[in-house]
């Protein structure tokens, strides 16, 4: 058994540090309310107290005060919401993905797990990589039928506004969606920048990239889409996917926010979120 799976803190080889976050999250309904069941939280990933918004979703934000991932970290969040349950979960600022001297990457792995009649929306904010760094996370999300999902992540080429842009060493990314026995989504993202990186049709000038998935029992009427922005459409497992790129974090994050309440409306039936930070 390695120090990392008896649930020390790993040491790389020469000598550094490394953290391993743990969140692990249990959302039920009682009384018709949606509450917070079961947590469990270590340093360096933690939440702020869960509040009720308006809906009668209950709401989340997770915290990780020390400035983002190193290299050689690890990050297991796991969240399960119960039948009838909602869940919101947010971050509170950007993930920073900084490099390490060994050049390992930083890993992170999140398992989401929804019942029958439950809904969960996980809307991180963005993940921004540091020149020379790695990050390789897996997401993983089981749906009875009947259950509900909303998922969106965005992307940063680097610190734009430092002059660091696609300067990262590797960003590996996979997402998939399994509804009872059926594989729904499947999304296999890596990126490693080289001399060709900024030609057309890769990332050209766009700095700010997102990508979503949903689920839900809704049909799609009205497809958010922008003309070389922001496009959606359905995969073959019948999840509803959204990708949208550019220039500007800002303009991205209001194409996000409009494409997402027009399909949480049409899929869940669900009213604008009204976010307290």
């Amino acid at each position: 058994m390695t120090a990392t799976q008896a649930g020390q803190t790993p040491v790389s080889p020469l000598g550094q540090q490394t953290r391993t976050g743990t969140l692990h999250l249990t959302f039920e309904q009682v009384d018709g309310r949606t509450v917070l069941m079961r947590e469990f939280q270590k340093a360096p990933l933690m939440i702020v107290r869960p509040f009720a918004l308006p809906c009668g979703t209950l709401s989340v934000f997770v915290v990780n005060p020390t400035g983002g991932l190193l290299g050689g970290d690890h990050n297991d969040i796991q969240i399960r919401v119960g039948p009838g349950a909602r869940a919101l979960i947010l971050t509170q600022s950007a993930t920073r993905v900084h490099p390490s001297p060994t050049g390992a990457a930083a890993t992170q792995t999140v398992q989401l797990s929804v019942a029958q009649g439950g809904r969960l929306e996980y809307y991180p904010e963005r993940t921004i990589p540091f020149a020379g760094s790695r990050l390789v996370q897996t997401l993983h999300a089981t749906l009875e039928p009947g259950a509900e999902l909303g998922l969106t992540e965005t992307l940063a080429s680097g610190r734009v506004h430092s002059g660091e842009r696609l300067a990262f060493a590797e960003y590996r990314s996979r997402t998939e969606v399994w509804q009872g026995s059926r594989h729904v989504y499947l999304d296999h993202l890596r990126l490693t920048p080289g001399p060709h990186t900024r030609t057309p049709g890769i990332w050209h000038d766009l700095d700010y990239a997102a990508s979503g998935v949903f689920v839900g029992p809704g049909t799609v009427q009205d497809w958010p889409a922008e003309p070389g922005q922001l496009a959606s459409g359905r995969s073959a497992g019948g999840a509803v996917w959204l990708r949208a790129a550019a220039a500007q974090g800002l303009r991205l994050d209001a194409s996000l926010h409009t494409a997402r309440q027009s399909l949480r409306q049409q899929l869940f039936g669900a009213t604008a979120l009204q976010i307290r930070r």
